[in-house]
């Protein structure tokens, strides 16, 4: 049975929006055409529509997703251009947030120790519902890293997928035990304070039998405009949370603010164990010169795209089986 994109919340007086209300109002604002002819195919019942600016459905995320009916079916927020200050929690599986572009839609916050918040509890965005999705988005953590660690994204949802997202942050920003693909994403790394490392990735996979992890795909890892980081601290593209942590970059642009040796162990005391698999693939830029890199086993500089495969949207998160359903543009490699 084929899946139809449910786009559903109450319209802004009340009123279920149409097809045709979706066609004329929302889809020009951010479908692709395979999804604004979705959408003229099939029934819709309705629309969350969410502005900073008022005469929309709802006026922050958080409202739009707590009115979210119950599985099954997805659940698509169209998030507009704006500053949203808020941290956002989606325990729903089959969500969609849809900005209006990098830098345009920001989802931003700055929970970190300082505030009072653990590393599970400063996320910007935690996502545990399974079959996530997001782009043209930005997720924001502007705690400095002396505030200790301070999470943009936490997600723990498999089949999970950000597509065209800027993602910021200093210190284990982009956190979790997920099964997620980012592709075509901006990894912005902050300034911190001298002498302290920066670390985009701390992924937590715990087990053998745990298939999450979290893979790169096409994305640009550099230093937020105007923050020179490469005079006064290290930045890594990640360190294990847990044994079997997992983190694929493969076919990305790493800039100069990468460390020549490129991963970090979780803590000075703690090796790296036996189990982590961390890997690069084809990237480019100065930052993606592998001859200073740790001497890790751990560490796999894959050479034949066959070996790449396995991380492929088709391969590691059947992104053929669901995504196209939604208009989702995706690379399939």
């Amino acid at each position: 049975m084929t899946t139809l994109l449910l786009l559903a919340c109450r319209g802004s007086h009340g009123h279920a929006a149409s097809a045709a209300d979706i066609e004329e109002e929302l889809a020009p604002a951010w479908a692709v055409p395979h999804l604004r002819r979705l959408l003229a195919r099939h029934k819709v019942d309705a629309v969350v529509d969410v502005s900073t600016r008022g005469g929309h459905h709802y006026g922050s995320i958080a409202e739009a997703l707590a009115a979210a009916p119950p599985p099954p079916g997805r659940y698509t927020v169209h998030v507009r251009a704006g500053i949203y200050r808020e941290p956002i929690n989606i325990t729903r599986s089959d969500v969609t947030l849809i900005g209006d572009g990098m830098g345009r839609t920001v989802i931003s916050g700055n929970q970190s120790m300082h505030t009072g918040h653990g590393m599970l509890q400063s996320a910007i965005l935690t996502v545990s519902g399974n079959g996530f999705m997001a782009r043209d988005l930005t997720l924001q953590n502007t705690a400095g890293a002396s505030a200790g660690p301070a999470v943009a994204l936490m997600t723990m949802s498999d089949q999970s997928v950000y597509y065209r997202c800027r993602i910021m942050g200093t210190v284990d920003f982009i956190f979790g035990y997920a099964k997620a693909v980012f592709q075509e994403c901006q990894v912005l790394v902050r300034r911190s304070v001298d002498g302290k490392d920066n670390v985009i990735t701390a992924q937590g996979r715990d087990g053998p039998d745990n298939q999450s992890g979290f893979v790169f795909q096409r994305c640009a890892v550099k230093a937020l405009p105007g923050d020179h980081l490469q005079k006064n601290t290290r930045t890594f593209l990640g360190r294990p949370w847990k044994k079997h942590s997992r983190v694929v970059f493969m076919r990305c642009a790493l800039d100069s603010i990468v460390n020549p040796e490129g991963w970090l162990q979780w803590n000075a005391t703690t090796p790296v164990p036996d189990t982590v698999y961390y890997a690069e693939y084809r990237n480019t830029g100065p930052g993606a010169n592998t001859q200073g890199r740790v001497k890790w086993d751990q560490l796999h500089l894959l050479k034949e795209p066959a070996e790449a495969a396995n991380f492929s949207v088709h391969n590691f998160i059947q992104g053929d089986d669901w995504l196209p359903r939604f208009g989702i543009t995706y690379d399939q490699e």
